[in-house]
C-alpha cells in the first residue's frame, strides 16, 4: 500500500537535531536542552530536576544536568543503587550496567520499587547517566511495572533524542 511500515532508525548525531518519532514531539526546554517526549506529556520542574509527566503521572520522564561527580557515571549510579532502599521504598532488583552514550562513558541503572501509592502499585525505573562536555546528565523514566514495555520505548526515544543545548558553560 501507500503507507510503508515505519522502521525504527537511530537519529544521526551531528549538527542536525534529531526529529521526534510518530506520537512524540521535540520539546525545546527552557533549561536549554531538547528531548522528544510523548504527545500529551506536560513539563513539571521540581528543583534541579525537570519532569515531563503523562496525564495522571502514570509515566514520569525526568532530566537532570549537574557538575560531574567523583568516579564518573558508573560510580554515581552504583552509589545511587546502594542508597536505593533509603530513597525508594520497597527498592529491589537494582541493577547497574556500564555502557556508553554517543561515545561518552555512561551507566544504566534499573530498579523496581513500591511506587507512590498502594493504589497505583510498584513502579520500574530506567535511568541513564553520562558525562558530556564537562557536565553530567541523567535521563530517567519511571512507570508502573505493568507498563514496562511502553516505558522502555519512551525511555529509549528520550535518550536517543536528548540534546544538551548550547547555552550552558
Amino acid at each position: 500500500g501507500a503507507h510503508a511500515t515505519p522502521t525504527r532508525t537511530r537519529p544521526a548525531r551531528g549538527a542536525d537535531a534529531p526529529s521526534a518519532p510518530s506520537g512524540f514531539h521535540l520539546a525545546q526546554d527552557p533549561a536549554g536542552f531538547s528531548v522528544a517526549v510523548p504527545d500529551g506529556f506536560a513539563r513539571s520542574p521540581q528543583g534541579a530536576r525537570i519532569f515531563y509527566l503523562s496525564p495522571g503521572g502514570t509515566f514520569r520522564l525526568g532530566i537532570k544536568a549537574a557538575a560531574p561527580e567523583r568516579g564518573g557515571p558508573l560510580a554515581v549510579m552504583r552509589r545511587a543503587d546502594a542508597g536505593g532502599p533509603s530513597s525508594n521504598p520497597g527498592y529491589h532488583d537494582g541493577q547497574v550496567t556500564a555502557t556508553t552514550h554517543g561515545g561518552h562513558p555512561a551507566a544504566l541503572w534499573e530498579f523496581t520499587w513500591s511506587g507512590f501509592s498502594a493504589a497505583e502499585g510498584a513502579r520500574h525505573t530506567y535511568d541513564l547517566c553520562w558525562e558530556q562536555d564537562g557536565r553530567m546528565y541523567d535521563v530517567w523514566l519511571s512507570a508502573p511495572v505493568g507498563k514496562a514495555r511502553e516505558a522502555r520505548e519512551y525511555f529509549d526515544v528520550a535518550v536517543d533524542t536528548f540534546a544538551p543545548g548550547r547555552d550552558r558553560p
